[in-house]
């Protein structure tokens, strides 16, 4: 589960990133965006969020999309935005990760704006409970 705190101070990105995630597992999330207390519409956006080993690395480990679709957007029900980041990752695809990533989460519009929405580290780690 990752976790979205207020800026992060030294990458200028709107937010702090945090969490673990198991790397044997189904990693399911959804992360809801609100701007100025008002569901924010994602639409014509396309995401990337980034898994670098290396912090002082440019180029990614593992990358999440929603060219790939492991990221999409979805409308909350409730505000019938399209407000919703949601993470969908297979069980499996993360087992090369292992440990401490840094991760970014950043966003493209139709005029190649890009932003930063979320830098911090990331823990990958095996879940305990196996079938």
């Amino acid at each position: 589960m990752t976790r979205f705190r207020g800026g992060n101070q030294i990458s200028g990105a709107l937010f702090e990133l945090s969490g673990s995630v198991a790397n044997n597992a189904t990693w399911q999330e959804s992360i809801y965006f609100t701007q100025e207390g008002e569901p924010m519409d994602l639409t014509g956006l396309s995401f990337k969020m980034t898994f670098r080993c290396n912090g002082e690395s440019t180029s990614a480990d593992y990358t999440l999309s929603t060219d790939d679709g492991t990221l999409s957007i979805v409308t909350d029900a409730d505000s019938g935005v399209d407000r919703i980041l949601y993470i969908n990752v297979s069980a499996g695809s993360l087992s090369g990760l292992r440990g401490d990533y840094v991760a970014d989460l950043a966003s493209q519009d139709v005029a190649d704006v890009v932003t930063l929405w979320g830098h911090g580290v990331v823990t990958f780690a095996p879940n305990p409970v196996t079938f």
